[in-house]
C-alpha cells in the first residue's frame, strides 16, 4: 500500500525570505514534507548527461549533504535524479522543487524517488496543487523558483539548449553564485557549461569550492556525523532509450503534418511519455510552440 503524504499550501508571508528576492514571488506554494533552515544549494544540469557527469552530481551531492547542506534540484530524469538520490545516500536533506502537483510526478519514473525524499525527512515543493501536471511554463517557474530558494547553485553538465541554463540565467539575476563543472569542449552535452564560464560562471573542482562559498557568505554547514553513511551506490540501471531519436521522429512527423500528441503517437509508434517528453525537450530549446487553437507548430529562428 503506498504511503499518504499531507500537503500544505504555504503562503507569501510564510515563504522563504529568499524568495522574495523574485521579481514576481509566488502567491503560495503546495509543500509536502518540510522545508530545511540551512545552506542549501541546487545542483542542476541536462535530462541526459553523460554517464561521468551522472556518477559526478551524484557524488558532489552526496559530499553536499554530507557536510550539512540540503541539496535543492528539480526531479527530472538525469542530473536532477543523480543529485537527489546522492543526498538520500548521504542520508542527508533534499528537496524536489517540482513543476507539477505530487499525485502527477515528472517523470512517472521517479515517484518512488519523490515519496522516499519525503519519507526520509526532505521535501516536495510545488507551484500547483498535487492534482495538477506538468505543463510547459510551469518548468521555467519552476527554475526561477529553485534559483531563489538556494543559496550558491552548481551547474553540472548541459548543452547549449538547456532548460538548466535558464536556471542558471535566473540564479544570475537574483545575484546567487553560479559555479560550473568545466566540460571539455569535445562533449556536445557540456558545452553550455563552457558558455556559462565565459560568462561570469565559477569554475567548480569539487565540493570544497561550494563549502568555501557558503563559508564566504557565513553560511556554515555542519560537521559531518561520526557515523559514516554508505558510499553511494552506482546509478540503478534506467531503460534504454533514444532521445535524440525521439526528437528527430518527432519533428519528421510535425513536418508531414501531425499537430497533436495523440497524432504524433499513431504517426511515430512512440508510447505517450515519450512523446511528451521530446515535446517538452523542443519547447524548452525554443524549437516548438502552439497557436491560439493550441495546435503544435515550429517557431521561426
Amino acid at each position: 500500500m503506498l504511503q499518504r503524504f499531507s500537503e500544505r499550501e504555504v503562503v507569501k508571508s510564510r515563504l522563504p525570505v529568499r524568495w522574495m528576492d523574485l521579481p514576481q514571488p509566488p502567491s503560495s506554494v503546495f509543500l509536502q514534507g518540510e522545508l530545511p533552515g540551512g545552506p542549501c544549494v541546487s545542483v542542476v544540469g541536462t535530462r541526459h548527461p553523460t554517464d561521468k557527469a551522472l556518477r559526478y552530481a551524484r557524488r558532489l551531492s552526496y559530499e553536499l549533504a554530507r557536510a550539512g547542506v540540503a541539496v535543492l534540484s528539480g526531479g527530472a530524469e538525469g542530473i536532477d535524479t543523480a543529485a537527489h538520490r546522492g543526498a538520500l545516500d548521504a542520508r542527508g536533506c533534499t528537496v524536489v522543487v517540482a513543476p507539477c502537483g505530487f499525485d502527477h510526478p515528472f517523470p512517472p519514473e521517479n515517484a518512488a524517488l519523490f515519496r522516499s525524499v519525503v519519507r526520509r525527512g526532505g521535501a516536495y515543493l510545488s507551484l500547483v496543487p498535487a492534482n495538477i501536471a506538468a505543463t510547459p511554463p510551469a518548468f521555467f517557474r519552476r527554475n526561477a523558483c529553485l534559483a531563489a530558494l538556494c543559496h550558491v547553485l552548481v551547474l553540472v553538465e548541459a548543452p547549449l539548449r538547456s532548460g538548466a541554463r535558464n536556471a542558471v540565467k535566473h540564479a544570475k539575476r537574483l545575484g546567487r553564485p553560479v559555479l560550473v563543472v568545466p566540460s571539455p569542449p569535445w562533449n556536445p552535452k557540456g558545452l553550455g557549461c563552457i558558455e556559462e564560464l565565459k560568462h561570469g560562471g565559477r569554475p567548480l573542482s569539487g565540493a570544497g569550492d561550494v563549502l568555501s562559498w557558503l563559508k564566504a557568505l557565513r553560511l556554515h554547514a555542519v560537521s559531518a556525523p561520526t557515523q559514516l553513511a554508505p558510499r553511494p551506490r552506482a546509478p540503478e540501471p534506467t531503460p534504454k532509450t533514444d532521445p535524440d531519436g525521439d526528437l528527430d521522429a518527432i519533428t519528421a512527423a510535425l513536418r508531414h503534418g501531425a499537430r497533436h500528441a495523440n497524432q504524433l503517437c499513431a504517426q511515430t509508434g512512440l508510447p505517450a511519455a515519450r512523446v511528451q517528453r521530446a515535446l517538452l525537450t523542443l519547447t524548452l530549446q525554443g524549437v516548438l510552440g502552439s497557436d491560439a487553437a493550441g495546435w503544435l507548430k515550429f517557431l521561426s529562428s
